[in-house]
This record gives C-alpha cells, sequence and structure tokens, in this order.
C-alpha cells in the first residue's frame, strides 16, 4: 500500500475510533426511546430498527449531506448552504444539544490535537465540523461516507446491546448483517440526485422528543 494510502487510512481510524473524545457514547439517538416503547426488544427487532437507520436516515439524508459538505469545504456560500440544512434538520430539542456538544468537543480536538484553526462554529453541528475536517485532510469522500456509517451504526447498536441487554454476541451478529450491506447503501447515497435528499423522519424525531422526558434511562439522548 503506497504510503500515501497508509496515511489517509489512519487518519481516518483516527476519527472513527471510540478512543476520540468526542463523547458520542453518551448518546443513544433515539435506541433508549425505542426499547422502552418496545420497537426493539431482541436481536430479530434490533435488525430491523437498524435497517431502517441506514436506509432512511444515513442514505436518504446524512450520507449525502457529509458528501456535498466534504465537496465543497472550501466554497463558503455551498458549504453553508447544506450546513444550514443539516442544522434544520436537528428536529428535536436533544438531537441539536447533542450534534452541538459533539461538534463542540470536535472542534477541541482539531485545537489541542491537531493545532490547526477551527473553520466552522458548533452551531452548525457535528457534521458539517467532521466533513470540514475531512476535506481539509483530503480524505477519500466514498472511505469517509463508509466510516461515518459505521461509526453511527456501531453506537447505536451498543446502545441496543447495554440497555435491551443483548448479548456482546448477538451484537456482534447485528453488525456483521449491517455491514454486508453499507457498500451498497454508500453508492446509492454517492449517487442522490439534490432533489432526492430526503430528512423527512417524523417517528425518529417523536422517539428523540420521547427521551426528553422518559423516567428512567441511561443516555443523553
Amino acid at each position: 500500500m503506497p504510503i500515501t494510502n497508509a496515511a489517509h487510512l489512519l487518519k481516518l481510524l483516527t476519527l472513527s475510533s471510540t478512543a476520540l473524545p468526542v463523547g458520542a457514547y453518551c448518546y443513544s439517538q433515539g435506541v433508549e426511546s425505542a426499547i422502552e416503547i418496545g420497537m426493539i426488544h431482541d436481536e430479530h427487532s434490533s435488525i430491523c430498527y437498524f435497517e431502517e437507520v441506514l436506509e432512511m436516515l444515513l442514505v436518504r439524508f446524512e450520507l449525502p449531506i457529509l458528501k456535498r459538505l466534504m465537496q465543497f469545504y472550501d466554497d463558503d456560500e455551498q458549504f453553508y448552504y447544506w450546513a444550514n440544512m443539516y442544522r434544520a434538520s436537528r428536529e428535536s430539542k436533544e438531537l441539536l444539544a447533542e450534534s452541538k456538544q459533539l461538534a463542540f468537543s470536535l472542534n477541541a480536538w482539531i485545537r489541542d490535537v491537531l493545532k490547526i484553526p477551527v473553520i466552522v462554529h458548533k452551531q452548525f453541528g457535528f457534521v458539517p465540523v467532521y466533513a470540514q475536517l475531512c476535506g481539509r485532510l483530503s480524505l477519500n469522500t466514498a472511505d469517509v461516507l463508509t466510516a461515518y456509517a459505521f461509526t453511527v451504526l456501531e453506537n447505536q447498536v451498543l446502545g441496543a446491546v447495554k440497555t435491551v441487554p443483548l448479548g456482546q454476541m448477538s451484537g456482534q451478529r447485528i453488525l456483521w448483517h449491517l455491514h454486508q450491506q453499507i457498500p451498497q447503501a454508500i453508492e446509492k447515497a454517492l449517487q442522490l440526485e439534490d432533489a432526492e435528499i430526503s430528512s423527512s423522519l417524523p417517528q425518529y424525531a417523536m422517539l428523540s422528543m420521547q427521551h426528553e422526558t422518559q423516567y428512567s434511562r441511561l443516555f443523553r439522548s
């Protein structure tokens, strides 16, 4: 492997690692509410739920937005057009607060570890900050989308493993099943036209809003 590719891979692995101190493990992104109401209760129901997350949330919205934010990382007009669209998609108080907190933590990491100036304010949320950084690091777009999808799904599956609870092997079977679908999902997300991007996920938003007043919970969202 050429050393330049290895260097890019190492950067991407670092940004995808659970050791990255952004606090993503504190959030379940609706999973805890889905467990509370019985939508997720075993391995099969978990697979069904996370397949919906992959298709409806990632493929149809977050991955195409991430692609465009990377593509226009050095074009302020286009970048902030898509950044504002992403921010507007945070439909609940919790989802917006989570995205801002993750963005704040990633900005702190950028300043303290990479020693480069922060460009994107935390108010735009995590994905614009993440995309801006990946663009500045010249990372491959398809690779970044794959890593991002992996990170989102892994975090949510681990939330189910802890809370249902599911065994570790069950969690691994779920992830392995989802991993087989990610390459095709990335191809689909990359081909989506601007007019085809959709963030219409009312049930996802409702799960987040229900979590705000949930009596017993382990996660911040």
